[in-house]
């Protein structure tokens, strides 16, 4: 099987990757973000020196899981950055296998395509923060028009999908928080995630300590009340 996405990761069996389903996970190698708090460094610094996981053994184990794994999850890195993704996704779609990408958003034409081409089921796309500082963020000068036009083109479509922001102490405030969350005040599902300072890019921040859990719950309770003023606002509209 040639020009496949180099896989340079594989879980079986998840409960949390898709939330409230069971999935196999693939993580492809490579980035193009380079993002201080990553915790999968070695797949952005270091995949050129990982193996990869032969696609011939991912294919026979999603088949052998097959009566109970209807899902899977394809995530990095940064998937979008390798054209082979089309390919790949297209073998494991004749498996009738359910795909789940995850990504950064900066190639909006990789996304339309992929929709277009009915190869993925669900996106979950990171906003790293209130895109007028989004190099802060990513540790690169971003194009902040494409992401902008991925977000519209994800909440514009008919694929289901979810936003998530990583908040991290010293990189984020709780204010850039609902300020990403007003940019996409009309969204299905928008995620607040723990930083884990753990394998992080950049070392020091492994010695950053997360929020605690009661400002994240704080965090996310401001975040979800946000959401339901903006989505009951737009329901009195019509």
């Amino acid at each position: 099987m040639e020009n496949n996405l180099p896989i340079k990761g594989f879980i079986e069996t998840s409960f949390i990757d898709w939330k409230g389903q069971l999935a196999s996970v693939m993580f492809s190698g490579g980035c193009n973000f380079r993002c201080p708090y990553c915790h999968n460094s070695n797949l952005v610094l270091n995949h050129d020196k990982m193996e990869d996981i032969p696609f011939e053994y991912i294919i026979s184990t999603l088949r052998k899981f097959k009566t109970w794994v209807e899902r899977a999850v394809i995530t990095g890195g940064e998937p979008t950055i390798h054209m082979s993704l089309f390919h790949t996704i297209g073998q494991i779609k004749k498996e009738g296998i359910r795909i789940k990408l995850d990504t950064n958003g900066s190639s909006p034409s990789v996304l339309k395509g992929l929709v277009k081409d009915g190869l993925i089921d669900y996106i979950a796309m990171d906003i790293k923060g209130p895109i007028d500082r989004y190099r802060r963020w990513c540790g690169i000068k971003v194009d902040t028009k494409k992401i902008e036009e991925s977000i519209q083109f994800i909440m514009e479509g008919d694929v289901d999908y979810e936003f998530r922001m990583t908040v991290v102490p010293f990189l984020h405030r709780e204010e850039d928080v609902y300020e990403t969350v007003e940019y996409v005040k009309n969204a299905k599902r928008f995620y607040v995630q723990e930083f884990k300072p753990k394998n992080t890019l950049n070392p020091h921040f492994a010695e950053v300590k997360p929020f605690s859990p009661q400002k994240m719950e704080r965090i996310r309770e401001n975040v979800n009340q946000l959401l339901a003023t903006s989505s009951q606002q737009s329901a009195s509209n019509k």
